[in-house]
């Protein structure tokens, strides 16, 4: 054996040399270094003779009477390599023997140096592995005190003070999943990052990145950080390489099993299938072909991931080898295991899939059983207890379905409350997927109360974890599991005639990302700013700018929440100053009132799996309610799928379009525009909030057949002014930058080239009609209309005009573009980066027109956040877009876009009535009278070529006939805003 192997062994643990050792004692302790490398190197057996050549020497009569540092250094080695047999072979009695040595080390050395430091660290973690194998709450706090000692006796010795540090942080990581207490989880992640920090290029450096990544994924279960659980799968692919028989005796890679556990967990938000491919191909080579040799949590995972497949994609064979799987790993475990809860827990998950499989009630039994068994061994603070008291609930629920009982319903009852209870103090993705489930079944039993408790909680646990995100793809993941759930919640509210809370509900729940951003432009702001508090607006601003330049650059997740960290101080220390109190927090129902301009009244439109709400709201406070019984989630979607699936084909098959359209229409009256109409009195401007997949439908088309007059239709648009917004914040937003903008300078971008698509007709008169009524105009033709030209424009006009192609992508809407020249695309991603002002402060732009096709459909991931190019231009500061839910000819287009600068611009209608009227003008007249009406426009000029050609085409046609009578040819354009 060559003395480097050795010392190359000693040197990789950080173990000083034997101070000292007497001559007697050199036969057995080169034994000793023999099986410390050979253990080190992968030979597990070695671990027996490393420790039984240790007892030989200190054993010996005459240890007692060696030199105290060679004693001292005994005792700790001694110790640590008893301890590594109790946690190799699950031994109690190495375990008790390793505390035994190491409380006699530490009972001889002197206080203070690196020596307490190495016993202090070695007799911590043997405690811990005592506790976890037996429990004891003792053995826990006692564990605590001697890790906590051993940081502060590490000295300057910074790689000795990186493993006592992770140590403290492992024990610590531990006291939390037992109590929950967010502080130790806190100090637990901070310990792990100077670890892994300072020493993470040593050679256990990949262990602190394993301890660091496990806090990092329990605080993510804690908190739902996605930016948490991203970097510790990194940092354990990072540490991959490493091998350390010490952590993984048998493969030597200590990582594969928790990094398959956070990739399963992964595919989980993501629903990835190959993340969870990886999951289980790295499981099962942590497993072997040899369950027996293998680790029960090792085994456990594997038959997590195969349930989570199985419940994914069906095969029973995944079903039954995770049973089989989870019964071996509980049967391995005993009695005071402190995973003994996980095993019942584990083992549940596999029976019930099973039962719910088979449909044998022994399964469901034993199912219900182990969940009751895993709850009583869970503590009331314990981070799981959400996820099992859910497990528990969601399979009383079923087994009540089948077998009845009130008592199987009131015990369902009792473990859902308690999910949601538990889960939002420390575990609100639990929290969310128990309030939905049990909001679900209280709303089909009609226990409205009880709804209305479970969807108040998992709205709760949504905006926790949507505000404790950082990224905006982080944020999207959450929201997708809370998308419908706010329309559920007002239904049972309104159920229980708390309209109010309804609306509160309904408001605070849509467009979250969006408002996120309008609410960090507040008129208020500029008010501070003006005052004797103006450093702190300073500081806000400066602190959100950092964190949104970070964000951009694709700065770490550390980097990242320092950021946030840092945003979060700023805000509080404004809510500090009077009248600032409720600076970025929800709206609550004044605001919201507040926000409805006089002689309108705004519409929240709710479509719920049992039936939908309408609740108005007018500038007053005065509010009404009414059900919607035929608008059910169902039901709009189909709605909306033959409106997508036919406007795809409208080129080709414009019959087949038309008809679509009229049936979705006619049936939005009588389903909504009829039941509504009674409760909205006089009021002429209707705003409509509209929930879910309902922004995918022109409700402004809705109509109902004339009866006097066959064939004849009234729409609702012939009796209200119908605009659309995502809601009030968004309204009031757009109502300030309506009143600070003048509106005199317009952009038109017309004919991007070169192009790979459809030439568009009449772009020079649509131009010429554009700019025909403002004093200044800008004009990007050709290939001057590049994207970032007229980016670069946007912020130098207040009105815009867009005559170009569009691109949407519903299931991608940040893609969804504006198609300019070269083929190159302005995409919703690059508007929502975009400010073209603060409200309040003379900024922003008054209005933006999309004579564009498909500029209006926004994503259907996220129907309630309306991720579309309307809310993205309003996010950047637009007051009011206009916007194609479908191509129309062009010299449609260009009619009615002509027309509608006409009312707006020389008869002073504000923007959303001058569209409806032009809608209708289009619609209603003949073409001698749109002759009519547009010839006084022609007034002599260097465009008058241009604005005569859209006139001359009219006068070339039959001047009685009404060519767009049908929505098809003047609904499709909408308005957003103000």
């Amino acid at each position: 054996m060559k003395k480097e192997r050795v010392h190359d062994a000693e040197n990789w643990l950080g173990w000083p040399p034997i101070p000292r050792p007497p001559v007697r004692f050199h036969t057995t302790l080169d034994v000793a270094r023999r099986a410390l490398a050979d253990y080190v190197n992968g030979d597990a057996s070695a671990r027996r003779r490393l420790a039984e050549a240790f007892d030989e020497v200190v054993s010996r009569e005459c240890f007692p009477g060696s030199p105290l540092p060679f004693r001292v250094a005994l005792l700790t080695r001694a110790g640590i390599a008893h301890n590594w047999c109790g946690v190799g072979e699950s031994s109690d009695t190495d375990l008790l023997a390793a505390r035994k040595l190491l409380m006699e080390g530490l009972r001889i050395t002197p206080l203070g140096g690196p020596e307490q430091a190495w016993l202090e660290y070695g007799l911590g973690n043997t405690l811990v592995n005592l506790f976890q194998r037996a429990g004891g709450e003792n053995q826990l706090s006692d564990a605590l005190d001697h890790a906590r000692r051993s940081v502060s006796c590490a000295g300057n010795d910074q790689r000795l003070a990186a493993l006592c540090r992770a140590g403290l942080a492992s024990t610590l990581g531990t006291r939390f999943r037992v109590h929950g207490d967010a502080a130790v989880l806190a100090e637990a992640v901070s310990h792990a990052e100077w670890s892994a920090t300072t020493a993470g290029d040593t050679q256990l450096g990949h262990r602190f990145a394993y301890i660091l990544a496990e806090l990092l994924a329990t605080r993510y279960d804690a908190s739902g950080s996605l930016d948490d659980l991203h970097r510790a799968i990194e940092l354990l692919r990072g540490a991959g390489e490493s091998r350390d028989y010490i952590m993984a005796p048998r493969t030597g890679n200590a990582f594969r099993g928790t990094l398959g556990s956070l990739l399963r967990r992964l595919y989980l938000r993501t629903r990835d299938g190959a993340v969870l491919d990886e999951a289980i191909r790295v499981l099962k080579e942590e497993v072997g072909d040899d369950d027996s040799r293998a680790d029960p949590v090792s085994l456990s995972l594997l038959g997590n991931a195969l349930l989570t497949r199985y419940q994914s994609f069906g095969g029973r064979g995944d079903l039954l080898r995770a049973v089989d799987l989870q019964m071996k790993t509980l049967n391995a475990r005993r009695a005071g295991d402190w995973q003994l809860a996980s095993g019942h827990n584990n083992a549940g998950n596999a029976l019930a899939s099973a039962w719910r499989e088979t449909g044998d009630d022994q399964f469901g039994t034993a199912a219900v059983a182990h969940y009751r068994t895993a709850l009583a061994l869970t503590s009331q603070n314990a981070p799981e207890r959400a996820s099992r008291a859910y497990n528990l609930g969601s399979t009383l629920q079923a087994r009540s379905v089948v077998a009845g009982g009130d008592e199987l319903i009131k015990e369902a009852v009792s473990a859902y409350r308690d999910a949601v209870g538990h889960g939002l103090d420390s575990s609100p993705e639990w929290a969310l997927a128990a309030a939905r489930r049990w909001g679900q079944w209280a709303v089909a039993r009609e226990c409205w109360e009880e709804a209305c408790e479970a969807y108040g909680g998992g709205l709760e646990a949504g905006r926790w974890l949507f505000r404790t995100q950082l990224l905006r793809e982080d944020k999207e993941t959450w929201l997708a599991d809370s998308q419908g759930m706010p329309s559920e919640a007002a239904y049972a509210l309104v159920r229980t005639g708390r309209w109010k809370e309804a609306v509160e509900v309904l408001e605070t729940g849509r467009s979250m990302l969006l408002s996120e951003v309008l609410e960090a432009d507040r008129t208020g702001l500029h008010q501070l700013a003006d005052s004797d508090h103006a450093e702190l607006v300073d500081r806000y601003r400066a602190t959100t700018a950092a964190l949104n330049r970070a964000m951009r650059d694709g700065a770490s997740p550390v980097a990242l929440r320092r950021l946030r960290g840092a945003v979060d101080g700023a805000i509080a220390d404004i809510r500090l100053v009077e009248g600032f109190e409720r600076f970025l927090t929800p709206p609550d129902f004044a605001e919201i009132c507040r926000a409805v301009p006089q002689g309108a009244i705004l519409v929240y439109l709710a479509a719920a799996e049992r039936a939908g709400v309408a609740v108005t709201v007018d500038h007053t406070g005065r509010i009404t309610a009414v059900e919607l019984p035929s608008l059910t989630t169902a039901a709009v979607e189909r709605r909306v799928g033959v409106v997508m699936k036919t406007r795809r084909s409208l080129v080709l098959q414009a019959g087949a379009w038309k008809g679509a359209l009229d049936a979705v229409t006619r049936w939005a009256w009588l389903t909504i525009v009829s039941p509504v109409l009674p409760i909205l009195d006089e009021a002429e401007d209707l705003i409509i909030v509209p929930s879910g997949k309902l922004t995918l439908l022109p409700l402004h088309a809705a109509w109902r057949p004339l009866p006097d007059l066959p064939g004849a239709r009234h729409y609702l648009l012939d009796e209200r002014t119908v605009r659309y917004v995502p809601n009030a914040r968004a309204l009031e937003f757009t109502q300030r930058t309506a009143a600070g903008t003048h509106g005199d300078r317009v952009l038109v971008a017309a004919d991007p080239q070169p192009s790979s698509r459809p030439a568009i007709a009449y772009t020079r008169t649509e131009a010429a009609w554009a700019r025909r009524w403002f004093a200044h105009s800008e004009v990007l033709r050709g290939d001057k209309a590049t994207p970032e030209a007229v980016a670069s424009a946007l912020s130098r006009n207040q009105v815009h005009h867009f005559i170009c192609h569009g691109r949407s992508d519903t299931d991608s809407p940040l893609d969804s573009a504006l198609v300019l020249a070269d083929d190159r695309e302005l995409t919703l991603r690059a508007i929502l980066s975009m400010r073209l002002g603060h409200p309040g402060a003379g900024g922003g732009a008054r209005l933006t027109v999309l004579a564009a096709c498909d500029t209006d459909q926004p994503g259907t991931p996220l129907p309630d956040e309306v991720v579309s190019l309307p809310t993205g231009l309003i996010q950047a500061g637009v007051a009011g877009v206009i916007a194609a839910q479908w191509a129309v000819r062009s010299e449609t287009m260009s009619l009615l876009t002509a027309r509608f600068y006409q009312l707006w611009r020389s008869e002073g209608r504000e923007p959303a009535l001058a569209l409806r009227l032009a809608q209708r003008w289009m619609r209603d007249t003949t073409n001698a009278e749109k002759i009519r009406d547009l010839t006084p426009a022609l007034t002599p000029s260097r465009d008058d070529e241009d604005l005569e050609e859209l006139v001359r085409s009219l006068r070339l046609r039959d001047p009685h006939a009404r060519s767009a009578t049908h929505p098809a040819d003047w609904a499709a354009l909408s308005f957003h805003g103000s």
